[in-house]
């Protein structure tokens, strides 16, 4: 980048990044923090269970982290983030949805994706989508499983968690974004396994 181009981004955004990329890892969680509403708002008008939203937010920050070198601040990190979110939620729905070449443009609205399929059919796949999660959360390390299913098995918040575990909260964020990552290999290698 040129040094003269002018930065888009969020100068607070910016200077987040700018750590991360550095090294400083923790300093991601800022973003997501800051960002985790928007794309979970997102995620929820796509996805009707409630795990499956939070488990899509959680990889499209998973994806924006490892893809943050390719973020130049010609935009709002904001917007970077939600073209990924879009991004993704296309490719699943054609994933899934191979028979059907819908316009991108209502991709992301909630009737474009569970059209042609019935209620009884998109309920049994989210159950054994959440069944399958919980199975592979229970085989984590302990470490790891507690905050995970506290946090998304009984809907505790951060604090109560960190007061619980007797965690600090940047601990416990670390924690939770560390068995995550662990569970997206998991689930990655279960679908290729899947292919072959």
């Amino acid at each position: 980048m040129q040094p003269n181009t002018p930065i888009a981004c969020d100068p607070v955004d910016w200077e987040c990044i700018q750590k991360v990329l550095a090294g400083d890892y923790e300093s991601f969680e800022e973003l997501v923090l800051r960002y985790e509403a928007m794309v979970y708002s997102q995620a929820s008008k796509a996805f009707r269970d409630k795990t499956e939203a939070e488990d899509f937010t959680q990889d499209v920050f998973l994806k924006a982290f490892e893809s943050l070198s390719t973020f130049k601040g010609l935009s709002k990190f904001s917007t970077w983030l939600f073209s990924i979110a879009r991004n993704e939620i296309i490719r699943r729905y054609r994933k899934d949805h191979p028979e059907v070449d819908a316009p991108l443009e209502n991709v992301s609205s909630e009737k474009s994706l569970l059209e042609g399929q019935s209620t009884q059919e998109s309920q049994l796949l989210q159950k054994e989508t959440h069944e399958k999660i919980r199975s592979l959360v229970n085989k984590l390390p302990e470490l790891y499983r507690r905050p995970i299913s506290l946090h998304y098995f009984e809907n505790m918040s951060y604090k109560d968690i960190s007061e619980k575990l007797n965690l600090k909260m940047n601990t416990l964020k670390s924690y939770i974004f560390r068995g995550k990552e662990i569970l997206r290999d998991w689930l990655k290698k279960e679908d290729e396994a899947g292919k072959d």
